[in-house]
């Protein structure tokens, strides 16, 4: 039985209900209405402020000493980016997989390529046009970038969601105070500008 560590928020993941997976949910829904019908002992409840990736890093860093071999990592709602069928192809993957629909469409304006798929993974414009949108501490990913050592290209490979399968060997390539630095930039608010730096630098992150 695999194991899935997963995120969820005002969503109700009846697919876990159908699987074998042996799953931990972080739960930051409005009401606890949306996993009624599930054991809840696989629940913890969270506040929902830094996004999901807060839920999802305090787990890497809380259990970094007795991570699984491979696990499943990511959102409840992993249909809205990946299909059932794309999914069935790689979940019994046994190394670091970004999950993310093939299914795409390279865009332009104005200024050029906005985003593109290449090698099985997403690219897009690196301009922190989130931050307009979002309270942000730190401006640019440049900035969030240059505290972790990773690279800051002009389009940045990673899966839109921040789903993927991961390894205990490719999150131990880094001590576990990272992951606390990382989730530390996000707890002052319920959708930090941060949260989504975090999403974008997973890929580059563990793929060095």
């Amino acid at each position: 039985m695999s194991k899935a560590i997963l995120v969820n928020y005002n969503f109700t993941p009846s697919w876990l209900l159908e699987s074998d997976y042996d799953y931990l949910i972080y739960d930051r829904s409005d009401s606890n209405e949306y996993l009624k019908d599930f054991p809840q002992e696989r629940i913890i409840k969270t506040s929902n402020f830094g996004n999901v990736d807060y839920d999802k890093l305090t787990y890497l860093y809380e259990n970094y000493d007795t991570l699984p071999d491979v696990f499943l990592w990511g959102k409840t709602n992993l249909f809205k980016y990946i299909t059932p069928e794309e999914f069935e192809q790689v979940k019994n993957n046994q190394t670091f997989t970004p999950l993310l629909t093939q299914n795409h469409k390279n865009y332009s304006d104005e200024y050029g390529v906005v985003c593109y798929y290449q090698d099985g993974i997403y690219y897009e414009r690196n301009n922190s046009w989130y931050t307009t949108q979002l309270p942000a501490r730190i401006k640019t990913y440049g900035e969030f970038a240059s505290l972790f050592h990773l690279p800051n290209p002009a389009y940045l490979p990673f899966a839109p969601g921040g789903n993927y399968i991961l390894t205990k060997e490719t999150v131990q390539k880094y001590g576990r105070d990272i992951y606390d630095k990382m989730r530390s930039l996000l707890p002052y608010t319920q959708n930090p500008a941060e949260a989504h730096y975090c999403e974008r630098s997973y890929y580059n992150l563990w793929r060095q």
